[in-house]
């Protein structure tokens, strides 16, 4: 069952035929049913997920749901945290974030991770595991919102060409911003358009994404050669051909080794020497640093040709190597992140949860997972089992860092940011609060943006269902930036 949470990429154990996958996150911690380990990085995508944890099988090609009588509708209410607690950074990170004074290990570890796919000399996975969906997807809904026809599945399985699996396997980088898709196309595949979390915009072949010049590993192209399947440093999957170069091993040496530019801000047009715009710029990007002046800094990137080439970046957009967590940033990154409206699995160039907070991290320097349940592992991982909800906010109060802690439920993560009147306050990019009224009947009241609100987010609203209230479903919380410790339990 697609999404049955409040936000991207809640997953749930799914069962599809003989395969079954665990998805984690608001946006992919799977694991599936073959005999090797993967890495979490590389692990399927968000696609089928369930924060009910509901099973859900196919038998004549069609979907069982356990729930298909029940109709849900998508609401709009009034929802009293987004006005009683300021949506801006400033007012937090300047009382509860702390200029960090010294540089923590997972901050010596970012190149390490950023350019793994350029360390792969061949695909780090086995063909059963990447090529998952063609099992997995045999019905849906298109964009029409009709039955999609099972020539349409048997078509995505041909073009895909897992025959051809690992037969290139070079490095290569990214032209471009793009969608990473679950098959070679751009058409989406919805479980149930009229129900609540099941249509839009939980696009079921919706991955991830990939920032302009991020470094890839190439494994193949689809059978028509539109479409290529690559490796990031935290995905796999479908990338048009147009969008991708591949590098030579002094291009990979020159841009590992050089000085980094971290982006730290969204929307700015990047242009070459010429003034020829180039891409625009997204915080969480990375770029090597070519020279800077006092108003701009130089970046290499890679162009359609496979030349080298440099793009002018403004001084006030971009910081040059990794910064030590400090407050100015904190609010400059922040603000502009609380700008963003929801982005299933990053679409349209948005965010969702957890690439919200990776995205917030990586200026400075911390690479987190893409998917929720692997970023809750980072760091020392405090649990609530056993615990009340009074219990768990007392923990959050006395063992939280602002703006280093991660609190997780299954299918989203939320940014600890301090607490304002005795009252525990987070960041978090939703997409919405569940209702349910007396008849049983589940919807939504859209939220739809990155917004800082208490772990009770939306318990006012009209038939709000209190048993998924973020506090009574909120597992565990994880200080990030610490050095990793065994499971600390109550």
């Amino acid at each position: 069952m697609l999404i049955k949470g409040l936000s991207m990429s809640m997953y749930g154990q799914i069962s599809i035929i003989a395969l079954v996958v665990w998805f984690g996150g608001c946006t992919p911690s799977p694991t599936i049913s073959t005999s090797s380990t993967l890495s979490p990085l590389l692990l399927p995508p968000p696609s089928l997920i369930s924060s009910d944890s509901k099973s859900i099988t196919t038998k004549n090609n069609q979907y069982l749901d356990k729930e298909d009588e029940e109709v849900g509708v998508i609401t709009g209410q009034k929802i009293v945290d987004l006005d009683r607690f300021a949506q801006n950074i400033d007012t937090y990170a300047g009382y509860y974030g702390e200029d960090q004074n010294s540089t923590y290990e997972i901050q010596k570890t970012f190149q390490y991770h950023y350019y793994r796919p350029w360390r792969y000399v061949a695909v780090p996975i086995g063909v059963k595991e990447a090529s998952w969906p063609i099992n997995a997807y045999n019905a849906g809904y298109g964009s029409n919102l009709k039955p999609i026809p099972k020539e349409w599945f048997l078509k995505m399985g041909e073009q895909s060409d897992f025959k051809s699996f690992g037969s290139i396997s070079k490095p290569a980088i990214a032209l471009r911003w793009m969608s990473v898709r679950v098959f070679p196309t751009q058409k989406p595949l919805y479980k149930n358009p009229t129900k609540p979390g099941n249509g839009y915009p939980f696009d079921m072949l919706q991955n991830n994404s990939v920032s302009f010049n991020e470094p890839l590993f190439l494994s193949h192209y689809s059978l028509d050669g539109s479409w290529a399947y690559v490796f990031s440093n935290n995905a796999s999957g479908w990338v048009e051909a147009s969008g991708i170069s591949m590098i030579t091993p002094e291009q990979s040496n020159l841009f590992q080794n050089k000085e980094k530019v971290f982006i730290t801000e969204d929307g700015v047009a990047l242009r070459d020497n010429q003034n020829k715009f180039v891409a625009y710029s997204r915080i969480g990007m990375v770029l090597p640093l070519s020279h800077e002046n006092n108003t701009t800094v130089s970046a290499l990137y890679i162009d359609g040709s496979g030349n080298t080439r440099e793009t002018l970046i403004p001084k006030q957009s971009a910081h040059v190597g990794i910064q030590l967590i400090n407050k100015n940033d904190l609010v400059k990154i922040g603000n502009q992140l609380l700008k963003n409206t929801y982005g299933w699995g990053e679409m349209y160039e948005e965010r969702d949860c957890s690439s919200m907070i990776r995205d917030y991290m990586t200026p400075f320097g911390i690479w987190l997972p893409r998917n929720s349940a692997q970023q809750a592992k980072k760091g020392e991982i405090i649990s609530f089992k056993d615990m009340n909800n009074t219990q768990k906010l007392m923990t959050i109060k006395e063992k939280g860092l602002p703006f280093e802690t991660i609190i997780y439920k299954k299918g989203h993560v939320l940014l600890y940011v301090g607490t304002v009147d005795d009252t525990v306050l987070v960041m978090h990019n939703i997409w919405g609060i569940r209702t349910k009224d007396k008849m049983g009947i589940k919807g939504r009241v859209i939220v739809g943006r990155a917004v800082v609100s208490t772990l009770e987010l939306g318990s006012e609203v009209e038939n709000f269902d209190s048993e998924n209230m973020l506090l009574n479903t909120i597992i565990s919380m994880n200080i990030f930036t610490r050095t990793p410790s065994v499971l600390v339990q109550k």
